[in-house]
């Protein structure tokens, strides 16, 4: 059949013979706006497509970290509470942290632990809807992301002796011990025990050796563990609220504040330090007779003595710093403090909190006295350990007994991300 040839009117005609024709089927410049027509609704669509996938990629980024806290969080509790609560504690914290991605994202969280490793796992799955009603991507978008926290220990941190040196870091003579039954002690170093002292603790580690009676059986070559607390601040104020201070009898009440030169116990003085900092700054500070240093809610920061004692039969009851730049603490010495913090007296049973002392000693000495047995939790991190005479430093471990925090890096807060 022939092909028939198109039929126009004759209006069609004579536009398709006009000048006007011609001109804009010669006219490039028509075929530019004709393709920025077509292109402009693509380059939009790619530019918003830019921005979807750059705010994905900083969501999970942002899901990641919940997760890491989360899973971090849970890990330490879980050495204190092996319970089901812990994983819906852990659970409802990832929620929490989460919702700053709640306006535009579904998330749903998920939390478990594992006995046998003492790992806690949290997941979060988010999902969120994608352009052209969730048809690029289809389904819209969703992300995930999961963390795998575990302590490095099976026993919580509880003493360690820092001094990295092939030198007898934490020693132990005559019949002294360390009974420390529910956490981990580790030296840096060696650990010898001679004569008839001893070590009975929930694990024990070290970085080089392990003589005398030790139980469990010490593992050793180690790897070290840092100071936890390298990072904490610590700054005396200038200027001092008192000076020289001599107690023979009767009760002095101390404020927070910077106590300067030496401070002298004797008889049966007590000194009270209200809720707060103290500073000890210079001269020496000793305790001596049927003396008494009490305090609740307190942290004492020693700086520059020449010596420190608490001897006799001193009474040494101080419950560590609940909130504050120094929660969790009780003592602490500055890092320019080298000497020694000697405790012989047999009543410094409640020393409630951590013991940091980074470039000093902890002389613990005396004949049938327990030191901190009457603290729900102590933690001690120093240079040197050093426990002789029958002294016992007992080191409990119920750090969910009291409000005082345990500070990230010991205790139950010695963990890490495994995956």
């Amino acid at each position: 059949m022939p092909r028939l040839a198109p039929t126009f009117s004759a209006r069609t005609v004579r536009f398709l013979r006009s000048r006007t024709w011609r001109r804009f089927r010669l006219d490039r410049r028509g075929g530019v706006i004709t393709l920025a027509a077509i292109g402009l609704p693509v380059l939009a669509v790619a530019v918003a497509g830019g921005i979807e996938i750059a705010e994905v990629a900083s969501s999970r980024t942002k899901l990641q970290t919940y997760v890491d806290s989360a899973a971090m969080n849970g890990a330490r509790e879980f050495m204190v509470d092996q319970s089901t609560a812990t994983a819906e504690r852990t659970r409802l914290m990832a929620d929490g942290l989460a919702a700053p991605l709640r306006p535009r994202w579904t998330v749903a969280s998920t939390a478990t632990t594992e006995a046998a490793s003492g790992a806690v796992t949290v997941t979060q799955d988010a999902r969120r809807p994608s352009m052209f009603g969730s048809l690029l991507p289809p389904g819209g978008f969703r992300i995930s992301a999961t963390a795998v926290a575990a302590s490095t220990a099976r026993k919580p941190l509880c003493v360690l002796a820092l001094r990295m040196a092939m030198a007898d870091v934490l020693t132990l003579a005559d019949s002294a011990s360390i009974t420390a039954s529910d956490c981990l002690v580790h030296s840096d170093s060696d650990l010898v025990a001679s004569g008839a002292a001893s070590v009975r603790a929930g694990a024990v580690r070290t970085v080089a050796g392990a003589t005398g009676s030790i139980s469990p059986a010490p593992v050793t070559d180690s790897p070290p563990i840092a100071d936890p607390f390298t990072t904490l601040p610590i700054n005396v104020p200038n200027g001092c609220s008192d000076v020289a201070l001599n107690l023979l009898g009767g009760t002095v009440t101390l404020n927070p504040g910077v106590h300067c030169g030496s401070i002298s116990l004797v008889g049966s003085g007590t000194l009270k330090l209200n809720p707060g900092e103290h500073y000890f700054v210079g001269g020496s500070l000793s305790l001596l007779g049927s003396t008494a240093i009490v305090g609740t809610d307190v942290v004492v920061v020693l700086k520059g003595q020449s010596a420190v004692q608490f001897a006799g039969s001193t009474t040494l009851s101080l419950e560590g710093r609940k909130t504050g730049p120094y929660a969790g603490f009780v003592i602490i010495t500055d890092r320019s403090f080298t000497g020694t913090l000697a405790i012989s007296t047999r009543n410094a049973q409640k020393l409630l909190g951590t013991i940091y002392l980074p470039n000093a000693t902890l002389e613990v000495s005396g004949t049938n006295n327990r030191v901190a047995d009457q603290s729900p939790w102590t933690v001690v991190v120093a240079k040197e350990i050093d426990v002789k005479g029958s002294a016992d430093l007992v080191i409990n471990a119920a750090y969910g007994a009291t409000p005082i925090p345990v500070p990230a890096g010991v205790g139950p807060g010695n963990v890490q991300l495994v995956r």
